[in-house]
């Protein structure tokens, strides 16, 4: 592979070594290591980074060439019987009991990605690093009770990459929980690709809690089908930097979807909320909302984008993102945005900042709670409205929970 850079720095030196040390890549994965070598890592100078800037994070950053021992816990979920995959440092462990009837998994070859990604750098360097993946497809009609939960471990200070495959069949539902966990210090890459078939029902839950010196990007690319689906909720505390990327594609009539975040940001922490959804088919309802919480110097991130073709009429897509700054140095960017080209549309966006209300406080003050505990009640109805809809009571109930740990360390 001849795919150089010219001056790389410590961290690009880094994976070009990790690349040429494998075994001999595929055509996709030459083709992406070469996309990379001339895309670099995202800079502020890129619209769509100029928030969060990946190139100087980790420009100087001398990557170890190999992970460290993860110190696996007990699940926040493990209460709710879940099956269980762990992607540690990229590495895949699979569930040892056996598979419900029509669920199957198992680890593949790793996948090139979508032309929409092509130009994506930090996609391209995933697929040029990965060589195999987790597959997970419900097949058609399962009803599945219990949840699926993937397990993203970051333990050390090497970069890790990892791609999952999810496929939901016609007319099956599933809820999938995926944590980001461990206190590494590292780069941690996830690409998934999804399918939700016609009439499926999709539910995703992102919990990311890692330490706060990891730099983590975590993208979904999910194809909806005729009148599926698909609803995902993420809480996140964000890292030294920490991105969520959704793009949905709706390519049938008659599709929904719910896409909720919630950021709870302190100290120097960084969050970074970014979505994309395409109307292809007509009458397709999306409902969007954020919300950001943010103290100390913390750096809170939505940007989020209705995009409607020509023949997507009917749709109905409304987008609100909110911020509390808890403090001066506190900081939100937002960054909503509509492209329509069809003329018989319902589209809205919305955004606000501001601190938490003084009347508010004072009314709640006069009526016995002391401030810390007024605060912690305003704070928690702010954030309440994502969590609210998550439809499975016992994942609502963890990310209560750990809303709760948060709030209780806000003094």
């Amino acid at each position: 592979m001849n795919a150089p850079i010219p001056n790389p720095t410590p961290f690009e030196a880094s994976v070009l070594n990790a690349y040429a040390a494998r075994a001999e890549p595929n055509e996709a994965q030459v083709a992406a290591m070469k996309r990379f070598a001339r895309q670099r890592l995202p800079h502020r100078r890129i619209e769509g980074w100029k928030w969060t800037d990946f190139n100087a994070a980790l420009r100087n950053v001398e990557a170890p060439a190999a992970a460290g021992d993860a110190v696996i816990e007990l699940s926040a979920f493990a209460a709710l019987d879940p099956l269980e995959f762990r992607l540690v440092d990229g590495r895949i462990e699979t569930p040892s009991e056996g598979m419900p009837e029509d669920v199957r998994y198992g680890v593949i070859d790793a996948m090139a990605t979508i032309p929409d990604l092509e130009i994506h750098p930090i996609v391209s360097l995933n697929v040029a690093m990965i060589r195999k993946a987790l597959g997970i497809e419900i097949g058609e009609g399962v009803r599945l009770d219990r949840p699926i939960l993937i397990r993203h471990i970051v333990s050390g200070a090497a970069p890790a990459f990892a791609q999952t495959l999810l496929r939901v069949g016609r007319g099956a539902s599933v809820h999938v929980i995926e944590t980001y966990e461990g206190a590494g210090t590292g780069f941690y890459s996830h690409l998934c690709h999804m399918a939700v078939r016609d009439e499926g029902r999709f539910h995703r839950t992102v919990l990311q809690e890692t330490g706060a010196g990891a730099a983590l990007h975590a993208i979904c690319a999910a194809k909806i089908d005729g009148a599926a689906q698909y609803d995902q909720t993420t809480l996140t505390s964000g890292g030294r930097l920490a991105r969520h990327e959704t793009l949905l594609h709706y390519v049938a009539d008659g599709a929904s979807a719910r896409i909720d975040s919630a950021a709870l940001i302190g100290d120097e922490r960084h969050s970074d909320i970014t979505t994309n959804v395409l109307h292809i088919g007509q009458g397709c309802e999306t409902r969007q909302a954020h919300k950001g919480v943010v103290k100390d110097r913390g750096r809170s991130v939505f940007q989020g984008k209705f995009h409607v073709l020509q023949g997507a009429q009917k749709t109905d897509a409304d987008m609100q993102a909110n911020a509390l700054l808890l403090s001066d140095t506190a900081e939100a960017n937002h960054k909503p945005e509509l492209e329509i080209y069809a003329d018989d549309v319902e589209c809205a966006h919305g955004s606000t900042a501001g601190a938490l209300d003084e009347d508010a406080l004072f009314y709640l003050r006069q009526r016995g709670l002391d401030e810390k505990a007024a605060r912690a009640l305003l704070i928690e109805a702010f954030v309440g409205e994502p969590i609210d809809g998550v439809a499975h009571e016992g994942v609502r109930g963890v990310l209560r929970a750990k809303t709760a740990d948060w709030l209780e360390a806000d003094a």
